[in-house]
């Protein structure tokens, strides 16, 4: 199967399910929504412009050379479908943090080994995080604070209907609305409640490895379910608050405060004789993202919100009141009220 054999890249023109129009391929950026292994494009309808992304199974075949054909086609063909059952999930609650599929099918194009193209299409979103933020933090602040709101609002809302997203990174939070609106994006590599996914294997942590907590870098496990779910995402949202203050997330901060000896790369021992080097490198990390905040009040209330969201220990993140109520630990109302409160605040210094 040769390169030019692949009938993800020959939807330019097309029209899908006598609606949408494919009119242009867009390149993807590296790390964007998409990636490697999808081939997107910009679709329309006549009104409306949307984003497209087909499954590539070619490349696939190229990154497992040797591999059977068919067990290839049959594991991407289910994690394409686990990805979409979730997305249609979302969009029958109206999860309006989440971003939103519009439409769903598979193309049949003829002239090519793998005829059959399963694609996804999306609301037109105007990029990620990485294509607006700004790391001087005397500006901006009113944005940043409301767009970490919205991304809160959306992991609430995607556990609501029993879904932890496990890979939330700058990448996956994508802009509408000329960035007023922030939504989360790629939910690829979520895990469900009641919907097996075919990429949960023993526990292990799904997202992408340089944003992981800690936890799975030292091969601790939460052995209940709900608990590692919602105590992962709550880190990465908490690691993304870092990223928008410093431009770095909370695990690359603590690899570089903590002894190089007990990094989770060059450790050898357990969890449990790690973690008072974990939570003193993890002390110096939050200092280190106040340190970027020249408002204190503001400094004081970001540092408070990494202490619950990124401790070291599954088992102590979480609001402190919420910590003791059963089921709540890791709930974010209380995150999502404080962020509200903060940026109401930050866009009234605006107009001071």
């Amino acid at each position: 199967m040769v390169i030019n054999d692949n009938a993800a890249y020959a939807l330019k023109g097309r029209i899908l399910k006598g609606k949408w129009e494919v009119t242009e391929r867009i390149e993807s950026k590296p790390g964007s929504t998409g990636g490697f292994f999808s081939v997107c494009y910009k679709v329309s309808d006549g009104e409306n412009i949307a984003f497209l992304k087909a499954i590539n199974f070619v490349a696939f075949f190229q990154i497992f050379k040797g591999r059977s054909i068919m067990d290839i086609l049959a594991e991407q063909t289910n994690a394409f479908n686990f990805e979409k059952n979730l997305l249609l999930r979302c969009k029958s609650k109206n999860l309006s943090k989440v971003s939103t599929i519009l439409d769903e099918g598979e193309e049949f194009v003829e002239g090519f080994t793998i005829n059959n193209v399963p694609y996804l299409i999306f609301e037109m979103a105007d990029g990620d995080l990485r294509s607006r933020i700004t790391f001087n933090n005397e500006v901006e602040l009113a944005w940043k604070l409301r767009s970490l709101h919205n991304v809160s609002i959306g992991l609430k809302q995607l556990h609501s209907v029993k879904i932890g997203h496990q890979d939330l990174k700058p990448s996956n939070v994508l802009l509408y609305e000329t960035g007023i609106t922030s939504k989360i994006g790629d939910l690829g590599r979520s895990l469900c409640d009641d919907i097996e996914a075919p990429h949960e294997e023993l526990g292990n942590f799904t997202g992408d490895f340089s944003y992981a907590p800690p936890e799975f870098l030292y091969g601790f496990i939460e052995p209940d379910w709900n608990k590692r779910i919602r105590a992962t995402d709550l880190y990465l949202f908490g690691s993304l608050v870092s990223f928008y203050f410093t431009g770095i997330n909370m695990t690359a901060l603590i690899g570089k405060n903590i002894d190089i000896q007990f990094r989770w790369d060059k450790w050898g021992g357990s969890f449990d004789g790690v973690k008072d080097y974990l939570v003193d490198a993890f002390y110096k990390s939050i200092a280190e993202v106040k340190a970027s905040i020249s408002n204190k009040n503001l400094g004081d209330e970001i540092a408070t919100l990494l202490s619950i969201s990124c401790y070291p220990y599954p088992s102590k993140r979480g609001h402190p009141r919420s910590i003791s109520q059963l089921g709540s630990q890791y709930d974010f109302e209380r995150i999502i009220t404080k962020l509200d409160v903060l940026t109401r605040k930050a866009e009234l210094d605006l107009w001071r």
